[in-house]
């Protein structure tokens, strides 16, 4: 290279779009390497929050580049993923294709319409005396930090699941035929708006749910609640906002990152339960042609004969209508009333692909206790509990819908027994849904017209248990 010319290069602030020409002697390849590669420090990225202030949005910290390019880093999207978890990424304009071009087949024969993410990465939460830190690095865990490994994972890109009737099966396919009926399966709706043809499978129990994910093999799950955890964190990380329900804002901020929020969620009916008995609107298949994308989708159903706008369907690099349409018991969470009229949250921590114990708390790990209850009703707590990638309110009341984490808890008073989790909110639920909703009021066994389930999957068993990576 002329010397004149090297002598004129600036100074580069090294990050993650900052790269070396290498040559591969065996492969016999040019080819570009990561500087973190070569000195050793991984990039990472997250967001911290003033300890205190009321606001949901947070500052962003570490490495800048990274946080402009995470997404695309991390590979979020959508992806077909077959029983044994391979996964061949659609296209990122429209999930009619695969990312090569080809067509892809969402009916079920090439796999699982899911959305997730092909890296595994290292995530962290932790605080000092001022902010509290969520952080995520790719290429291993934050040296001198307790670290949470998250593997390759996916969850039903069109928010919800159906049940493939003739083999009763939990499936993320988008198809019309009858043995994939949604609802609960009532087959007299068929030729009328009110048809359950593709759309979510409802009204089953999470045990019933959960037993028919596990028919697609191993490591497959029904609202799993690290990958409601994860989805949350990156979306908190990403927006940099603890309010998902935020107004969408396509413009970047000074740095390049993304702000705002996707929306407070779908419009309903004009008479959800008096037209449709409270069983799903939309169909599977909505917003699949605009492939990876972040902001609002809008559809139309028909409702008693006439023609229903329906916006506000929220969707985050292509996972669609995941919050306030229709509410998920939670398979691995659990809730014990006590005396005082607070709830204690309870997990398991081996997440692979056995089924937690729904009904005692024998050998769980207890996470936290949560707000008194003067009586039942809707909770906003000032703080979260963020530990073995499970969230559980705080016990110090005084947040609201607009500030601090933003979602409702719904605490049933209760002085004994145990309650399922129930996560995501419904359509008719306004500002305590979200990422974050959380109610405890329901038995593990309770089942409704509105309760459905999002398939979920990971490459590999993990535990939720933190570790701690050594300096060098």
């Amino acid at each position: 290279m002329d010397k004149q010319l090297m002598r004129n290069l600036e100074n580069l602030n090294v990050g993650a779009n900052t790269y070396l020409v290498g040559y591969d002697t065996l492969a016999g390849k040019t080819g570009l390497v990561a500087v973190s590669q070569v000195n050793g420090n991984l990039p990472w990225f997250g967001r911290k929050w003033a300890k205190g202030n009321a606001s949901p949005v947070g500052s962003p910290v570490g490495d800048f580049d990274l946080g402009q390019v995470l997404a695309k880093q991390l590979g979020l999207g959508g992806y077909l993923v077959q029983n044994d978890h391979t996964r061949r990424k659609l296209s990122a304009a429209n999930h009619n294709l695969l990312d090569n071009g080809g067509a892809a087949d969402l009916t079920g024969a090439a796999g699982h319409y899911q959305w997730g993410w092909n890296v595994p990465m290292y995530y962290q939460v932790y605080e000092d005396d001022t902010y509290v830190y969520e952080t995520i690095s790719l290429g291993g865990p934050r040296k001198g930090f307790w670290n949470y490994y998250i593997p390759v994972g996916s969850r039903s890109c069109a928010g919800y699941a159906t049940m493939d009737r003739t083999n009763s099966k939990l499936v993320s396919y988008v198809n019309d035929a009858v043995q994939y009926r949604g609802g609960n399966n009532d087959a007299s709706l068929d030729a009328t708006y009110k048809s359950q043809l593709c759309k979510p499978a409802t009204n089953m129990d999470i045990s019933s749910f959960r037993t028919a994910a596990r028919k697609n093999g191993t490591l497959w799950f029904a609202n799993e609640r690290v990958m409601q955890y994860v989805t949350a964190m990156l979306k908190r990380i990403i927006f940099g906002n603890r309010n998902i329900q935020a107004s969408f804002n396509a413009t970047l901020d000074a740095n390049g990152l993304r702000q705002g929020g996707t929306g407070q969620g779908v419009d309903m009916p004009t008479d959800w339960s008096g037209n449709f008995n409270y069983y799903p609107y939309i169909t599977l298949d909505v917003g699949i042609s605009q492939g990876d994308f972040t902001g609002l989708i809008n559809t139309t159903i028909t409702e008693n004969g006439a023609q229903k706008a329906i916006g506000n369907i929220p969707s985050f690099y292509g996972l669609k209508n995941d919050y306030k349409y229709l509410v998920c018991m939670s398979e691995n969470m659990l809730l014990q009333s006590n005396a005082d009229k607070s709830q204690t949250l309870f997990v398991a921590d081996d997440i692979d692909g056995s089924n937690m114990n729904l009904g005692s708390v024998a050998g769980l790990t207890q996470i936290a206790k949560g707000p008194v209850a003067a009586s039942a009703g809707w909770q906003y707590a000032k703080d979260y509990v963020l530990k073995n990638l499970a969230f559980f309110p705080g016990e110090e009341l005084g947040g609201s819908a607009s500030t601090f984490y933003c979602d409702g808890y719904y605490n049933p008073a209760a002085t004994s027994g145990l309650r399922g989790a129930g996560l995501l909110g419904t359509a008719s639920y306004g500002d305590c849904a979200g990422s974050l909703y959380l109610s405890g009021r329901n038995a593990v066994s309770a089942a409704d017209a509105l309760w459905g389930a999002f398939l979920c999957e990971w490459a590999e068993a993990f535990t939720t248990k933190p570790f701690w990576a050594v300096e060098d």
